[in-house]
């Protein structure tokens, strides 16, 4: 299977298979395909592995496309603005991701939902229980928001980051989440409340953008209940504090 990706914040990614090849998509996904790929709605895993799904974010179904005969194309757009992640996975790789960071992959690698280590992870980590897991071989590609930055950890080396910006690591990573400290970074320090630690080996990937954080200054320009512009009151509060 050959790719290619095209943009730059809203990427497209651009798959060509040959007769026999197959790959699973998140659904909802599709740009394009030849008329040669044939598309299938299937509950990968079973039932609890697609409830699974479900819990995290994803969908309960996700999608094949396969080549019928000769060589074939098939076209994946970002869900949000941000970057499209290549990542080939040996035999026994594993990957842990944010929810919504699944794209597509190879029919090879399998696309599970995994429990955090620790419980406080979990509940005070910012992205739920459960967590998405890829296990390899073969070729998958997650979306993430806005600029992304793989960072390689030594064995024992840890760097610490905002739970929101934590977009997927290494199953060899260990996973912790920590209260920030000092009461003053706590009130004034602008961050949230809580910071994960990664300790190596392994690699992070770090994403400039949270959708939820995207989501939320989108919000700030939407029309209120009462028919006016969030957007307009937000804009007064800053002329009014002399801000432009």
């Amino acid at each position: 299977m050959k790719y290619d990706l095209h943009g730059t914040t809203m990427q497209l990614l651009n798959l060509q298979l040959t007769a026999g090849e197959k790959v699973t998509a998140e659904s909802g996904r599709l740009v394009y395909m030849s008329d040669n790929i044939a598309m299938q709605a299937e509950a990968t895993g079973g039932l609890f592995a697609g409830l699974k799904r479900k819990l995290i974010g994803e969908s309960f179904f996700l999608v094949s496309f396969s080549c019928a005969g000769g060589s074939g194309m098939v076209g994946f757009g970002s869900e949000f603005p941000g970057k499209v992640i290549p990542l080939p996975l040996k035999k026994g790789d594993e990957i842990i991701a944010q929810k919504d960071a699944f794209l597509v992959a190879e029919e090879s690698v399998t696309f599970d939902a995994s429990f955090t280590r620790r419980i406080s992870a979990g509940l005070l980590g910012g992205e739920g229980l459960l967590l998405i897991k890829l296990r390899g071989p073969g070729l998958a590609f997650m979306n993430v928001g806005g600029e992304v930055s793989e960072i390689k950890l030594k064995a024992g080396e840890k760097i610490r980051v905002d739970t929101g910006n934590l977009a997927m690591f290494d199953a060899t990573v260990d996973y912790a989440v920590e209260r920030v400290k000092g009461v003053r970074n706590l009130i004034w320090g602008g961050e949230g409340l809580f910071l994960a630690t990664c300790t190596g080996p392994g690699r992070v990937w770090v994403q400039s953008m949270p959708v939820a954080e995207l989501a939320g200054k989108l919000a700030e320009y939407l029309p209120d209940r009462r028919g006016g512009s969030l957007a307009a009151g937000f804009v007064a509060g800053s002329l009014l504090s002399g801000r432009r």
